[in-house]
This record gives C-alpha cells, structure tokens and sequence, in this order.
C-alpha cells in the first residue's frame, strides 16, 4: 500500500503594507503627492540641466519634513516635562555659531533603521533600482550622513559636493528658501470644496509624502540624469536638509534651549495660546 506524499504548502501571499494614512487619509495624501510634485515642476524642470537641482530640492523637502516631525515629536515630550535625550535630537552650532540640527530622530526618517517603516532611501533605492541604477552605484549613505555631519561642526556645510557627471548645483538651503513655505501651506491645506473632508495627515507622516515625490523624480529625470546619481543627489540633499537651521524655512515657530540632560523645544504658536488661557 502505497502512502501519498504531504501536499506542499502554499506560498504565503505577499504583505501588503499599508502607508500609515491608511485608509482614514488616502485622499489627502495622494492630493499632497500631487501638489507638491507640481510645486517642484513648476519652478525646476525635469528637462536639461535643471533637473538635477529639482533632484536636490525634492530631498531636501523631505530632510527639512522630517526635521519638523522630529520637532514636533520633540515637543510633545517637552508638553510633559521631559526632556529629549541628546542622541534622539540634538542642537549644534559650527565654529561660526550658526545653528545645526543632528539626532537618530531626524535620521529615522531618512535610514533604513530605527524602526521606521517608510524612509527616505527606501524609495530612493527602489525607484534609481527600477531605472537602472545597479548596487555599486549608490553611496554609502550612514558614510554620507557622517560626513555632512562633520562638515557641519567645521563650517563647511550646505554645499553639494562635485562629482563626476554632476552639473552645477543649487544648494539645499537655497532650495528650501523658495520650496518649504508652500510646501508646508500644502501640507495642511484644507480639502477641496467636491471633496469628501479626511483628517490631515500626521506631521510625523510629511517626510513618508515627500519622500514618496521624491521617487517619482528620480523616474522623472531619469533619461537626463543616471539613476544611481540622482539617488545620490536626493540622499544628500535631505541630509543637508535635514540638518539646516529650522528658522530658515519657518523664521520664529521654533524655541530651541540646550539643557545638560537634552533639549527643550517649543513651537511658538502653541506657546502663546497656552499663554493667553493662563491669561
């Protein structure tokens, strides 16, 4: 008597993630996708020798969105008399005393790593990969981040670094100058009139949005700019980014105070309406 063999066991299905706005918010984000690509098109085109630059502009939308996520995270803790523990966020100054931002909360948003489900190169990788870009091609962004990092503490800091088939290049605080205040306005704009109202997105959920614009920039560019070169112009520009003074793009919403057991923060809006219920 012949015995059968066990069936194979079925493939598991694939997961299917979810990004962290769904499904309340699905609408809205695909709205911000949308708005803030065309912000980026509208003043860099995607053609010639601009498109680099929109490369550059489109990371460092994302470095200075997840800034601000890592600040209002920040702020909260502060809101319950904590402290945020110097390595999670820390503010620096270079030898010529201009603010510096650095912390595993702000890299969160970029690295693979901390636990954060979306960042940066994660989109970066997958959408240079789909264009061509092979493994040898991408830099070595921990090595990056370190590097801009240093430059900041020395006071070389904000400029893009040469390389072969780089053109010249806008630099991110620049950038940002022009970018962040629209971006932030569409961030939070209200929906449209023939549109179901959703809640807003999470500001913790900015850089995932802009990081998404991000990828599609690198595909947009791609028979102008190579591939791994454009995931290496998105990757650098966060990180500078990232780091810039927060008053550059938002003069006045930030009180940052250095204490020896960490950082303080607050956003001056919700400082004054505490003040004028106390009032």
């Amino acid at each position: 008597m012949s015995s059968l063999a066990p069936a194979a066991a079925p493939a598991p299905a694939p997961r299917q993630e979810r990004f962290p706005w769904e499904p309340e918010s699905v609408n809205r984000a695909n709205l911000v996708t949308a708005a803030l690509r065309q912000l980026l098109l509208s003043k860099l085109p995607a053609k010639g020798d601009h498109a680099q630059t929109l490369l550059v502009a489109a990371g460092a939308l994302v470095g200075f969105a997840a800034q601000n996520a890592a600040l209002e995270q920040g702020e909260l803790l502060t809101t319950r008399r904590d402290l945020v523990a110097p390595e999670s966020l820390m503010l620096r100054k270079t030898k010529d005393g201009r603010r510096f931002l650095a912390g595993r909360w702000i890299n969160a948003a970029l690295l693979l790593g901390y636990g954060h489900g979306f960042p940066l190169q994660r989109f970066v990788i997958q959408a240079a990969g789909a264009a061509g870009a092979k493994r040898t091609e991408f830099a070595d962004y921990w090595e990056m981040e370190r590097r801009i990092a240093k430059s900041a503490t020395e006071g070389e800091f904000g400029q893009m670094e040469a390389g072969e088939g780089r053109v010249p290049l806008g630099r991110p605080q620049d950038l940002l100058r022009v970018f962040w205040p629209t971006a932030r306005k569409v961030m939070i704009a209200p929906m449209p009139m023939e549109v179901a109202d959703e809640p807003t997105l999470n500001e913790a959920h900015w850089p995932i949005a802009a990081a998404i614009v991000a990828a599609r920039m690198i595909t947009q560019t791609a028979e102008i700019v190579p591939a791994g070169i454009a995931a290496n112009l998105v990757m650098e520009g966060a990180f500078i980014g990232s780091k810039l003074d927060p008053d550059l793009g938002d003069p006045g919403r930030w009180t940052l105070a250095p204490s020896p057991r960490g950082l303080q923060i607050a956003r001056d809006d919700r400082k004054r309406a505490a003040a004028r219920r106390i009032a």
